[in-house]
């Protein structure tokens, strides 16, 4: 069930293409704006807390954000398409550190996407242009990268969403094949779901990744328009509030499996909870 209206424009909140979510301890949400340049704090009832961000290179400021997560500790990293980093803050927006930068070298990107981090502190960042995962530290020591481009099972094409499953393996959005992948930390592939089309279980152009309490895990679709659940093993369960999205990018479930959605073709972020 959708809570309606939930920090759109009936709220007096406006938004310029959200498109990444994260959740922390204290079930409070983080956004992303692509176009907005700025990071969104909100709590549970859809109440603005903190806001932060704004156009430019300097620390602090983004340029097309793209990618939000939570640290271990509690601190918040966010991926910019724009200026191929991340950046680390407080969860009060205080400026920590910045690693990362334009190249091909292993820790630098073109285009830095969407992160996962495990609970030991390691980041996982989908490099787009470079077709590949890069890996680091919660610090920014670089320790290496995964995987490159190919349309063959193991390749990615234009990654995007990235999550450590249940499982504690890494689930890939290969956004350029139309599929999603399992692989172990170490890069070996486990399982590969998906391919081009609009049918049920098929996609077009999906984006994002997230699993609820159960293990079932959610993938958006920014060309499909839609959101489609399937369980742990990957058996598609339904399609949710189909015909309702425009260009759907970042999930993430709170501790109540409430499910948040970026619309960001709506230029709304949404919410459901279990019925």
């Amino acid at each position: 069930m959708e809570i309606e209206g939930w920090s759109d424009t009936t709220s007096g909140i406006l938004w310029a293409n959200p498109n990444g979510v994260a959740i922390d301890a204290d079930d409070n949400i983080y956004t992303t704006e692509f176009q907005g340049n700025r990071i969104r704090k909100f709590d549970p009832t859809g109440e603005l807390l903190l806001e932060w961000g704004g156009s430019g290179r300097e620390n602090g400021k983004f340029d097309a954000p793209t990618g939000i997560a939570i640290g271990p500790e509690g601190n918040i990293f966010v991926s910019e398409s724009g200026n191929h980093r991340i950046q680390k803050f407080t969860a009060d927006g205080e400026w920590l550190t910045s690693f990362g930068k334009l190249g091909r070298k292993d820790g630098e990107f073109e285009s830095a996407m969407v992160l996962a981090i495990s609970d030991d502190g390691v980041i996982y960042a989908t490099d787009w242009g470079n077709a590949r995962i890069n890996v680091f530290m919660t610090n920014g020591d670089v320790v290496g990268s995964l995987l490159s481009f190919s349309q063959d099972p193991g390749g990615l094409a234009s990654p995007t969403g990235i999550k450590i499953g249940p499982d504690g393996n890494l689930w890939v959005v290969d956004r350029g094949n139309n599929r999603v992948q399992k692989f172990t930390t170490d890069g070996e592939l486990l399982g590969l779901w998906g391919e081009f089309g609009e049918e049920p279980g098929q996609f077009n152009v999906p984006t994002s990744i997230n699993f609820d309490a159960a293990g079932n895990f959610v993938i958006s679709e920014f060309r499909g328009h839609r959101l489609q659940q399937f369980t742990p093993d990957g058996r598609l369960i339904s399609e949710i509030a189909p015909g309702t999205f425009q260009g759907p990018h970042g999930l993430a479930f709170d501790s109540t499996g409430a499910l948040y959605v970026a619309d960001t073709g709506n230029h709304a972020i949404r919410k459901f909870v279990p019925e």
